[in-house]
C-alpha cells in the first residue's frame, strides 16, 4: 500500500468527521508493530489501527473489532491503557505535506497526551508523547547508535522528522515544472518525475 502525505490528509479528514471528540474505550496491540484504539463517537464504536510495518505501514479506520495479537502486556500497552483509555480525542494535526499525524487525547486524570503516527517506510513508528512533549514509549524504540540525530526513547523530548528537501506541491511553478520534466529520464513516467521532487511522497 502506497501511503503518502495526500493519503494521510484524507485519513485525517475522515477521522475529523467521524471520531474527533470521541472517547477511547480500549487500547490494544493487534501485532508487535501495530496499535489499535477502540473509540466511541457519534453513538457508535469505531476502531483505529496504526501500523508501523515497513511495507504495510498505515493509519486506517476499520469497521471490524480489533483483536489482540498477544496477551503479553508490554510497557507500551500498559502506558497506552493508562494515558489514553477514558480520554477524549481532542485534536488531529498533520504537518504540511508530511506523512505524520499527531492525535491529542485529553484525559480527566492525566491531562493531554499525544499519539504520533509516522508512516515512512522502514522508519515508520507509533510514538506515545506525554507532558512536556517527552516520549513515554514507542512501538519501535530508536537508540542513539541507530540514529544519533533523532533517538526515540522514553524520557527524551520528541522531535519530528526533519522536513524533506523537496518542493511543496503548493510552491510548484510552471517554470519549475518545465525544468523537472525536462530533466527527467527519457521514457520516465510523469508521476515518477513529479514524485521525485515533491514533498510528502
Amino acid at each position: 500500500m502506497f501511503f503518502d502525505a495526500l493519503t494521510m490528509a484524507c485519513v485525517a479528514d475522515e477521522m475529523r468527521a467521524t471520531i474527533l471528540g470521541g472517547r477511547v474505550q480500549q487500547a490494544l496491540l493487534p501485532d508487535p508493530l501495530s496499535v489499535g484504539l477502540e473509540i466511541y463517537a457519534g453513538h457508535r464504536r469505531c476502531c483505529l489501527l496504526a501500523s508501523a510495518h515497513a511495507e504495510t505501514g498505515r493509519l486506517v479506520l476499520v469497521s471490524d473489532k480489533l483483536r489482540r495479537g498477544s496477551d503479553t502486556e508490554t510497557g507500551l500497552l500498559v502506558l497506552l491503557r493508562k494515558y489514553l483509555r477514558g480520554s477524549v480525542l481532542s485534536a488531529i494535526e498533520q504537518p504540511p505535506f508530511e506523512r505524520i499525524l499527531r492525535l491529542t487525547f485529553d484525559h480527566p486524570e492525566w491531562g493531554a497526551n499525544a499519539l504520533v503516527i509516522e508512516i515512512m517506510g522502514r522508519h515508520s513508528n507509533v510514538i506515545l508523547v506525554g507532558a512536556g512533549n517527552r516520549v513515554l514509549d514507542a512501538i519501535k524504540r530508536v537508540g542513539p547508535k541507530v540514529s544519533a540525530a533523532r533517538p526515540l526513547l522514553p524520557g527524551q523530548i520528541y522531535a519530528p522528522p526533519p522536513p524533506q528537501a523537496k518542493l511543496a506541491p503548493s510552491d510548484l511553478t510552471e517554470c519549475q515544472l518545465q525544468q523537472i520534466l525536462g530533466g527527467s529520464e527519457p521514457g520516465a513516467q510523469l508521476w515518477q518525475a513529479l514524485a521525485a521532487c515533491r514533498r510528502g511522497s
